[in-house]
């Protein structure tokens, strides 16, 4: 179930990288409210960083369990946990869409999935 997870995530996440990459203002005009241009300077910036987790995450599924393996779904599973608040945050304060909420939904289940991992390799 790990590898698929690794599988799955790194995929998804690589794709999103490709999308902030090429089109940055299509994904960012899904989720605020009020789209500026001057938003996929910094989408562009971050997209090679973002696409470059998804193939660490790929490159993952061949490790054996072990603490790196643990300490990898343990840091993304709080990443995806932080991204998720702070969707979930900009819904609160009005700066994003109700879309938001169906993002921070599925990276809150798969930040849960990581630390479910995580917790798993620590006690095998």
């Amino acid at each position: 179930m790990l590898r698929l997870l690794l599988l799955a995530t790194g995929l998804f996440v690589s794709a999103i990288g490709v999308v902030l990459l090429i089109r940055p203002d299509s994904y960012i005009a899904l989720y605020v409210l009020s789209y500026d241009p001057g938003m996929t300077f910094a989408a562009r910036r971050l997209a090679p960083a973002i696409i470059g987790l998804g193939g660490v995450l790929l490159l993952a599924r061949t490790l054996p369990k072990g603490r790196f393996l643990s300490g990898l779904c343990l840091i993304c599973g709080c990443a995806f946990l932080g991204v998720a608040a702070t969707g979930v945050h900009a819904w609160l304060t009005d700066l994003a869409k109700p879309a938001i909420l169906v993002a921070a939904g599925i990276e809150g289940t798969i930040a849960a999935a990581f630390l479910t991992a995580a917790a798993q390799m620590r006690t095998d």
